[in-house]
């Protein structure tokens, strides 16, 4: 195979800072309603628990068809301002109502009034974050373009980002609440720091907007000499595309693992060291770490390349998680000290993000020559959703499994039980998502730049194709 010559930077460090901020901001905009609008919901607007979680599975269920189907609108989508900003200028401020109406005091109103306008406020956010979420995905590829480098420097910024977003909103969130209850009330307290935060996220999202302009503007039109697209063939890009389903398999498996341990971490605090005040401690490390894990992490990326950077990454969390079993059972600033290093091997490949599911969509295109990357790019939330879904419900069943009951005294048989689902089950899905991804990943980075440029080399040609009459 002939070496194949990656393009340099072509994006200024200032672009790549205001995608950056993109990603802080929605971090910031959704902070609040992703935390606690199930508390909300129950101690404020005072609907019954079990109204809630059924009101949450429906919402969840209807939310995973719009993420499916999210691709191959965008793939099929005409709008003026281009293929993926349109839907940032679309979504933006469907998001803030959504958001708004989400933590709007209704609860003097009658319950039927009060479920309509908060399953609104929930469908307006989450269904619109779909699209804005593919939407920054495809804007990462349009201002990149064919270069790897750049690729990698906004993905990498993006993991920094989120890092940076999630240390200023568990600094702030609560503090805020806190100082306006007294001023406005509980329930009140909540719409006014989540509609200025929701704000922030409009702010970054016009940002994005008119800093993308010139690498997506125009109405998403195809060339003239391109085949063309049919459901089929979006369907096929995803079910026959093994590289893309290697890779939303190896995320799925994270996901789980992640959400299967995040779930029940409080039970670990309370139950095995007996303070659950220590979470607070814990996260707040952790967190602050895991910035400075983010800074580290493109360092060990770049020398291992995305392939055994992850596999590195995967293997790493499993021993890691399998140390957390063995030895944080009687010590927070053990376990504290094993997340970070943890947190090492996760931000060793977390550097690349959407690039993994970018290469193997821009393998999929190569392969068969139509052009379904929108589509194939959209399985990267997927593994976000299962995983929720999933990773939740395993470590809860895990709980009812060795035998937990709400205000019990923990045996050491009891934490010896429960240290092996806290650290044990992720532990096996780290293991298993590292060998998959060890033995069925083939894309080489060299194989992704030289699709990218052949693809890039295809869609000039099509485009150079005069329409018929």
């Amino acid at each position: 195979m002939k070496n194949i010559e990656i393009k340099n930077e072509r994006l200024t460090e200032s672009e790549v800072l205001k995608y950056a901020f993109y990603t802080i901001a929605t971090g910031i905009g959704i902070a609040v309603p992703m935390s606690y609008a199930t508390i909300f919901m129950t101690d404020q607007l005072m609907i019954s628990a079990a109204i809630v979680a059924t009101l949450l599975l429906v919402a969840r269920i209807l939310d995973f068809a719009v993420s499916l189907s999210a691709g191959a609108i965008i793939q099929k989508s005409n709008l003026k301002w281009g293929r993926y900003r349109s839907w940032l200028v679309i979504c933006r401020w469907i998001v803030f109502v959504g958001i708004s109406l989400q933590f709007i005091n209704t609860s003097a109103l009658p319950l039927g009034v009060r479920l309509v306008i908060v399953t609104m406020g929930y469908f307006m956010l989450h269904f619109s974050m779909n699209f804005i979420a593919l939407s920054q995905f495809g804007i990462l590829a349009s201002m990149a373009g064919t270069s790897m480098e750049d690729r990698t420097r906004l993905s990498s910024r993006q993991a920094q980002a989120q890092t940076l977003g999630a240390i200023i909103t568990s600094a702030t969130v609560i503090p805020l609440l806190n100082y306006f209850t007294p001023i406005v009330g509980t329930a009140n307290a909540y719409i006014v720091v989540a509609a200025p935060f929701a704000l922030v996220f409009v702010l970054g999202a016009t940002i994005l907007v008119k800093t993308s302009a010139p690498y997506d503007s125009g109405q998403n039109i195809a060339a003239a000499g391109a085949p063309p697209v049919t459901l089929k063939d979006m369907v096929d890009s995803v079910i026959t595309n093994k590289q893309l389903l290697v890779i939303v398999l190896v995320n799925t498996l994270s996901m789980v693992a992640m959400m299967a341990s995040m779930g029940i971490a409080a039970y670990y605090f309370m139950y095995v060291l007996g303070n659950f005040t220590l979470m607070a401690v814990a996260m707040t490390s952790t967190t602050v770490f895991g910035f400075f894990a983010s800074l580290l992490g493109p360092t060990i990326g770049r020398k291992f390349g995305k392939k055994r950077a992850m596999v590195f990454g995967f293997f790493t969390m499993a021993l890691a998680s399998v140390a957390i079993t063995m030895f944080a059972s009687s010590s927070v600033i053990v376990y504290i000290v094993i997340v970070c290093l943890r947190m090492v091997g996760q931000y060793s490949y977390m550097c690349f993000g959407v690039n993994y599911v970018l290469d193997a969509a821009e393998y999929g295109y190569n392969q068969t020559g139509k052009d379904s990357r929108t589509v194939a790019m959209s399985m990267n939330n997927i593994p976000i959703k299962i995983g929720f879904a999933l990773g939740g419900a395993l470590g809860t069943f895990g709980l009812s499994f060795i035998g937990y009951e709400a205000g019990m005294v923990a045996s050491p048989e009891f934490i010896k039980s429960f240290m092996w689902i806290f650290g044990g089950i992720p532990a096996g899905l780290y293991l298993l998502g590292g060998l998959i991804m060890l033995f069925g990943h083939k894309i080489t980075d060299e194989d992704a730049a030289r699709y990218a440029q052949e693809n890039a080399a295809r869609r000039a040609a099509e485009a150079a194709v005069p329409p018929t009459v």
